[in-house]
C-alpha cells in the first residue's frame, strides 16, 4: 500500500469517527436536557444534518453532494413515491453533473473551471435552503 494512500485515508477516517462521536454526544446531551423526553430541539437537528452532510461530502466528494440535493428536487417534481423518485433522481443527478461539467468547460473557455466549484456554487445555496425550510423536522 502506498504511503500517499494512507495519508489520504487516515485523516478522513479520524475526522469521520470524531464527527460521529460528537454527534452522539450532542444527541445525548440534548435528550438529557430536553424538557420533553425523546424530542430534540430543531436547531440541534439542523446542526446534525449539516454535520452529516459535510461528512458525506468530505468523504465522497461532490458526487455525494449531488446525491443529497437531487433527490429532494425530484421529490418536488414527481411526488413522494419512491418508484418514481429513485429513477428520476438517477437521471436528473447524471444530467446535473453533465450540465455542470459542460458549463464549467464553456463559461471560461479556453480555461477549464473545476466542475466541483460549479456544483458547490449551484447546490450549496439549495442545500442551505433545504436545511432552513425543514428546520421543524418534517419531510416535506
Amino acid at each position: 500500500m502506498e504511503l500517499s494512500l494512507v495519508r489520504g485515508i487516515v485523516p478522513r477516517t479520524v475526522f469521520g469517527l470524531t464527527a460521529i462521536a460528537a454527534i452522539i454526544l450532542i444527541i445525548g446531551l440534548a435528550l438529557s436536557k430536553s424538557k420533553k423526553r425523546g424530542r430534540l430541539h430543531p436547531l440541534i437537528v439542523s446542526l446534525i444534518a449539516a454535520v452529516l452532510a459535510g461528512a458525506a461530502v468530505s468523504f465522497a466528494g461532490l458526487i455525494g453532494f449531488v446525491g443529497l440535493v437531487v433527490p429532494h428536487l425530484m421529490r418536488f417534481f414527481v411526488g413522494h413515491d419512491n418508484r418514481w423518485v429513485v429513477p428520476a433522481s438517477a437521471l436528473a443527478g447524471a444530467a446535473f453533473v453533465v450540465g455542470c461539467d459542460l458549463l464549467a468547460r464553456v463559461l471560461f473557455a479556453p480555461y477549464e473551471l473545476p466542475v466541483g466549484i460549479l456544483l458547490a456554487f449551484i447546490g450549496g445555496p439549495f442545500f442551505i435552503y433545504l436545511i432552513l425550510k425543514n428546520k421543524g423536522g418534517g419531510l416535506d
